[in-house]
């Protein structure tokens, strides 16, 4: 099991216990089980907890885009929290901290789903 999960307020927070996400049937293995999370879940707020992982493969990018993908057909929100600084680098440089939500920790984005209102 590459990840843990719990439901809280309406939020479903998925948790990547890898410290290292490098080799493709790893990849793989993290995909499915975060997609199945998603497809069996009744919230329609999902935050991906990235405390743990450390290093990532670039092949991890398609993964996230192709989850973010799916949680806009399945009209779940979807938001990233506590991404180390350097894998945030390569977010950054790729473009991709503007097509993800990106907080700086689960806190900060189970807040930011439970804001009400225009701000």
């Amino acid at each position: 099991m590459a990840i843990t999960s719990h439901a809280k307020d309406e939020i479903l927070t998925i948790y990547l216990l890898d410290a290292r996400v490098l080799e493709e049937s790893q990849l793989e293995q993290l995909f499915q089980e975060i997609m199945a999370e998603i497809e069996k879940t009744t919230e329609d707020r999902v935050i991906l907890d990235f405390q743990k992982v450390q290093f990532m493969s670039s092949s991890m990018l398609g993964k996230l885009v192709a989850i973010h993908k799916k949680c806009k057909e399945f009209k779940v929100k979807l938001k990233f929290s506590a991404i180390d600084k350097e894998i945030l680098q390569v977010f950054k440089i790729t473009k991709l901290d503007k097509l993800f939500d990106i907080e700086p920790d689960e806190a900060a984005a189970r807040t930011a789903f439970l804001r009400k209102g225009w701000f």
